[in-house]
């Protein structure tokens, strides 16, 4: 039997209606699995007594958009999500703020979460608000906006297809990259591995302090080629802010993921409270030098700036390729040992001739094996 719940949500899809969430599905969990890997053992072990006796996964990552669920049951909770902070304001202002906001709503809820002698079901439930709000407040347009609703009242354009700003922001830079929550959390987890300061400078402050931090770089979301978007139009994001966005979006992500570890260990395990890196930085890795994600996947439709029907930009146009095989929709290929396509359940070493058969579209490459995909049988041993 369907529960409202699922009638709900499935009454609201013939509708074509999509509600607003930072970063999706996929960011939500990257953040989540980032931050369960740096758990202390007693944090990991209060979240496992928590979400156990439900009979369900115990990974934070199961649980990260829960607070999205059972938000059109519960439409007291919608204001919870963000914090309303005019592009023109510096910081968060609690006496002007809004009775109701990501802020309040991650305060209250950590000190039940904090709280051993409060009821269990309570602090479950206050796990999974604190999980999800977390990485709502990570997401530039959650914590700034130019009296546009967080870009849910601006039309933009991504290949061809027409989003708000906000959806950009939410889902479209992160789908674009074609990766799994595991391949992408374990990338992220190597760049954070690879700054030796990246968790203690992220791992501190308040609520509020974050809450700042993020505002701070939702203005970029509004600039286009140096200047600010016109209102009323439907503007082409060309090539260069939907890279340059993408990186910021990442980097949201991994600071995300230690803040979230940051506050759960300091709610479970108050004497434990720095997190921890998980992985080891591979030989010659350098933090946010991996050019890998701003090109992970090239979209041809994107255009370069100055080249769009709808793009502002006063640039030149990018000069043609002009070779047979980029007009063909095929790919140079790009550094990196191993390549891919996103169609497919195996990869190569970048030398096999198969390589240059994979569109440009769907073309992915990396220096190292992609996640959940075997290695071509026929692939040549690299030199």
């Amino acid at each position: 039997m369907r529960t409202l719940l699922h009638i709900l949500i499935l009454f609201a899809a013939m509708l074509g209606f999509r509600p607003a969430s930072a970063f999706g599905v996929l960011g939500h969990q990257v953040i989540a699995a980032l931050a369960d890997d740096m758990l202390t053992p007693k944090a990991k072990a209060e979240v496992e007594n928590l979400l156990g006796p439900a009979g369900g996964s115990t990974a934070l990552s199961s649980i990260a958009t829960w607070a999205d669920d059972i938000r059109m049951l519960r439409s007291e909770t919608r204001p919870w999500h963000y914090v309303t902070i005019q592009i023109g304001e510096a910081r968060y202002d609690p006496a002007r703020a809004d009775s109701a906001d990501v802020i309040k709503a991650i305060n209250r809820q950590s000190a039940i979460l904090a709280n051993p002698a409060a009821d269990r079901y309570a602090r479950e439930e206050a796990l999974k608000w604190v999980v999800h709000l977390v990485g709502d407040l990570h997401q530039p347009l959650h914590a700034g906006e130019d009296h546009d609703k967080g870009g849910n009242l601006a039309k933009v354009r991504v290949n061809r297809r027409t989003y708000n700003l906000h959806e950009v922001w939410d889902y479209v830079l992160l789908e674009r990259l074609h990766l799994p929550m595991d391949s992408l959390r374990v990338l992220l987890e190597r760049e954070i591995a690879a700054d030796s300061g990246f968790i203690r400078r992220n791992a501190q402050g308040t609520v509020e302090s974050w809450a700042d931090d993020t505002h701070s770089k939702s203005p970029a979301c509004y600039v286009l080629h140096g200047k600010p978007m016109r209102k009323g139009i439907k503007v082409q994001l060309d090539k260069a802010y939907v890279d340059a966005a993408t990186l910021t979006v990442l980097s949201q992500l991994k600071i995300g993921g230690v803040r979230l570890a940051y506050a759960l260990n300091r709610a479970l395990d108050p004497h434990g409270a720095m997190p921890a890196p998980v992985l080891r930085a591979p030989p010659g890795w350098h933090a946010g030098s991996d050019a890998y994600f701003a090109g992970a996947d090239p979209i041809r439709d994107i255009p370069e700036a100055g080249t769009g029907e709808d793009s502002i930009s006063s640039r030149p146009a990018h000069p043609a390729k002009g070779a047979k095989g980029a007009a063909k929709g095929r790919a140079r290929i790009p550094a990196g040992k191993y390549a891919w396509s996103v169609n497919s359940d195996i990869y190569h070493f970048s030398e096999c001739a198969d390589v240059a058969r994979i569109k440009r579209k769907n073309l992915q490459t990396a220096d190292f094996p992609p996640f959940g995909k075997r290695l071509h049988a026929g692939c040549p041993i690299p030199r």
